[in-house]
């Protein structure tokens, strides 16, 4: 068995005790001072890229601002010319479009300019220079600039977008005879060359997220050397669309991105626009000034575990020349004093084992004084000892009871060779198997086996409880179990000691003598209330006959007196029944075979069970043990059963008669199906009556219950499914058994 760590760590040698904690506590601090000098260098150059990617959005936005003013500018130009204000005011087009186109090709030559577009009062695209095909449309709607330039008669400038997309927008109003012709407009595109002109400049890639229809952020212009997400986090959206959001690329940790709002010129958000800083050779510092820390931190470790291993070393070697000097004396192999060692803790330690040494001595000496005496009062202790010994197994193994010994797991520490004489199973069995006690004398199941006991070992309580308990053969018998537990020196239950007393035959006497006198009582309180009815019906018959012969036959009192003396007859019936039932009786008994008894049963009664259209289907189980019993008496009972049988099936039936052993009881069961009965008709099934549809004399089943009663058996009576009923006689092979 390994032993558990903390053991482990007990055991080992002091020196290690000594170098593993200054070794741990070495490379601790190392890696937490390597840790400190990193994180703090990483925020540093955090910050430092954090100053540098705000520094080129604050470029960005400067960038725009100037592009606003050159765009003012060059509106506020074309529209001070005079040849463009008196074509715009008398609205000729084809003039203003001759006059501008190459004023468009040089600006946009020179200056990028994507577009100059003219309005006219009170919105309407007048001339588009970059696309003259497109004029006439209403921009009141979508072209707030044109609207505000218009309204205020003032210049307007930011970005927006037209019909070609956003652009860096100047809208300056046109005057003819101080009265206002219109606004020219002049853009610049806010898109992908925009981006590529930034990208060109200050080596950053840029890229503009703008939101589709669906409410995603797509890329809609790009200016960059790499791939970047086509989609952007809508959480991540969500929040850059409040204020600018600094981080590191979650997909590429070489890259830092700023993400800020690009708002119109309404203040409305119309893209995300993401600055893509290149970290990589941040990273490239970040990893040597780590390396160069492990290696300097390694070095330092290795240092401090040479030192402390020669300090562990100089203050372990006397210490171990003390305890190998301990060793000796404990295994009393040094009988001379250690050397003196200097006043230090060691010293005082060899002190203190030349004392132990010279106690150990006087000591040994005593010992084998007292030795001496012991051995010879253990010789004669141990001869008491197994006198009394063989005393008590020769007692346990001839007393009539089971006695046995059993653990807290269940296992069965000792049991006599009784349990072998009364119940047929070997010692072996009993010790060797763990359950035995719970299956075989318990005779429950495991969870309650389980409660029992561990309720009798936690509280320590005995008990005397009566069990019925199956021998090998299925005997069944009844014993008085009692058990007391035994206790420890802390009072904690170390085993349970019981004995079995088997008390089969006193409980079959007792049951015996009960029924008995329950039968007495039952007899003389019947056969009191019988003569006590029969002599006033006597009188009541006699009278009603007397009456019945007197009166004419068309008297309509004669029918009356008929069916008095029929009911006289009727219950005069019945009590000849209860007299033949509670008659006394004594048995003669002897050896009887119960399937030869029912067998000529069954031939005296061919005949009428054929008349009633009966089969009766045997299955007579073969080798039953005689029983000790009256077979005239036993005979009469089965016979009466059969005919009741026979009153109560139906027609066309076939009676099921069958015998079987268990144990020392012979079972009979007759089954068949019947007229239904009543909950009523089962209760009262073996209280004397008459059977009117009866071919013959039937003594009641009452009888025929006291007899198999007297013989010591029982009967009952149960009814199954599809009014089929089934009659269970139990007789004993012996009695009193």
């Amino acid at each position: 068995m390994r032993p558990p760590p903390f053991q482990m760590v007990r055991n080992l040698s002091l020196k290690w005790k000594i170098v593993i904690p200054f070794l741990f506590f070495a490379f601790t601090g190392t890696t937490l001072l390597a840790y400190i000098g990193l994180s703090s260098q990483q925020a540093l150059i955090r910050a430092e890229e954090e100053r540098e990617i705000f520094r080129y959005h604050n470029l960005f936005v400067q960038d725009v601002k100037d592009k606003e003013g050159l765009v003012l500018s060059l509106a506020a130009t074309i529209a001070e010319d005079v040849a463009v204000q008196h074509l715009l005011a008398l609205r000729d087009r084809a003039e203003l479009y001759d006059l501008m186109l190459s004023t468009f090709v040089r600006l946009r030559k020179d200056f990028h300019i994507e577009q100059i577009h003219f309005q006219v009062p009170p919105g309407v695209s007048f001339l588009r220079v970059h696309k003259p095909e497109m004029y006439g449309d209403d921009l009141i709607l979508e072209r707030k600039m044109v609207v505000d330039a218009l309204s205020d008669k003032q210049p307007r400038s930011g970005i927006e977008q037209g019909r070609t997309g956003y652009g860096i927008r100047a809208v300056v109003p046109i005057f003819y005879a101080r009265e206002l012709a219109g606004t020219v407009e002049v853009s610049y595109s806010f898109g992908a060359p925009f981006l590529f002109t930034l990208h060109k400049r200050w080596g950053m890639d840029l890229t503009f997220y703008s939101m589709n229809d669906k409410g995603e952020w797509k890329i809609s212009a790009q200016a960059s050397e790499r791939d970047e997400r086509e989609e952007l986090d809508p959480e991540l959206a969500k929040r850059a669309a409040e204020r600018p959001v600094f981080m590191v690329d979650v997909w590429n940790q070489n890259q830092a991105l700023l993400l800020v709002p690009v708002r119109d010129y309404s203040g409305d958000l119309v893209a995300l626009l993401q600055f893509s800083l290149d970290r990589t050779e941040t990273k490239r510092r970040l990893a040597h000034s780590r390396n160069v820390m492990i290696v300097i931190g390694l070095i330092g470790i290795a240092v401090s575990f040479f030192l402390t291993y020669l300090v562990a070393l100089f203050l372990i070697r006397p210490i171990e020349e003390i305890v190998r000097e301990a060793q000796e004396i404990a295994e009393e192999k040094r009988e001379r004093h250690i050397e003196p060692k200097p006043k230090d803790e060691i010293g005082r330690l060899a002190e203190a084992l030349n004392l132990m040494l010279d106690s150990l001595q006087a000591k040994r000496t005593q010992l084998e004084v007292y030795a001496k005496t012991l051995e010879k009062r253990v010789e004669e202790r141990t001869a008491d000892l197994l006198a009394s010994e063989e005393k008590y197994r020769t007692l346990v193994e001839n007393v009539p009871l089971i006695v046995y010994r059993i653990l807290q797991d269940g296992t069965t520490e000792f049991v006599n060779s009784y349990l072998t004489d009364i119940l047929g199973y070997s010692i072996e069995e009993a010790v060797g198997n763990r359950t035995f006690w719970s299956e075989k004398i318990w005779g429950c199941d495991e969870a309650e086996c389980k409660n029992t006991w561990q309720k009798s070992f936690e509280t320590g309580d005995g008990y005397r409880i009566e069990r019925i308990v199956r021998d090998r053969n299925g005997r069944a018998l009844t014993f008085i179990d009692h058990a007391i537990p035994t206790r420890d020196s802390r009072g904690g239950v170390r085993w349970v000691d019981g004995i079995m007393m088997d008390i089969t035959e006193l409980k079959s006497f007792q049951e015996m003598a009960l029924r008995t006198e329950e039968i007495r009582l039952l007899e003389e309180i019947s056969a009191h209330m019988a003569h006590a009815i029969r002599n006033p019906l006597s009188s009541a018959g006699g009278f009603a006959r007397r009456l019945q012969g007197s009166l004419p036959g068309n008297d309509p009192s004669r029918r009356l007196a008929e069916i008095i003396v029929k009911e006289v007859a009727r219950i005069e019936d019945f009590l000849k029944v209860l007299f033949s039932s509670i008659r006394p009786f004594d048995l003669t008994l002897g050896e009887i075979d119960v399937n030869q008894l029912l067998k000529s049963l069954l031939v005296r009664f061919e005949v009428p069970l054929r008349a009633r259209e009966l089969d009766v289907n045997l299955s007579l189980s073969p080798g039953l043990p005689r029983i000790q019993a009256d077979e005239e008496r036993l005979g009469e009972a089965f016979e009466n059963i059969l005919k009741h049988a026979s009153v109560l099936a139906t027609q066309k039936q076939t009676l099921e008669l069958s015998t079987s052993f268990a144990g020392d009881r012979i079972i009979i069961e007759l089954m068949h199906r019947a007229i239904p009965l009543s909950q009523d008709d089962m209760e009262k099934f073996f209280f004397p009556h008459i059977e009117e549809k009866a071919q013959w004399p039937i003594i009641d089943l009452s009888l025929s219950r006291r007899i198999i009663h007297r013989h010591g058996g029982k009967i009952d009576v149960v009814r199954l499914e599809n009014d089929c009923l089934l009659m269970r006689i139990e007789l004993p092979v012996r009695i009193g058994r």
